[in-house]
């Protein structure tokens, strides 16, 4: 997961400063070092060994995350 932007400069500021509920919810959560441990692991990426995977369910579960608008197959 990509290095958030700093929240104290002024151009994030006023960004945060527009979102609503959910969007200001989902930059609070991605900026959580525990989240962002997790989802490292979940994804697999070097920053964790390969060995430790957690479901996708159990880290949304932990974490809160709904996906309610989910992606469907387009029948290709």
């Amino acid at each position: 997961m990509a290095e958030p932007t700093d929240w104290r400069s002024q151009t994030t500021e006023r960004a945060l400063n527009r979102l609503e509920r959910q969007g200001f919810a989902w930059e609070f959560l991605r900026r959580n070092p525990d989240y962002r441990s997790d989802y490292d692991r979940m994804r697999g990426t070097p920053a964790s060994p390969p060995s430790v995977s957690l479901p996708q369910r159990s880290v949304a579960h932990q974490w809160g995350l709904r996906f309610p608008d989910r992606s469907r197959s387009l029948g290709y």
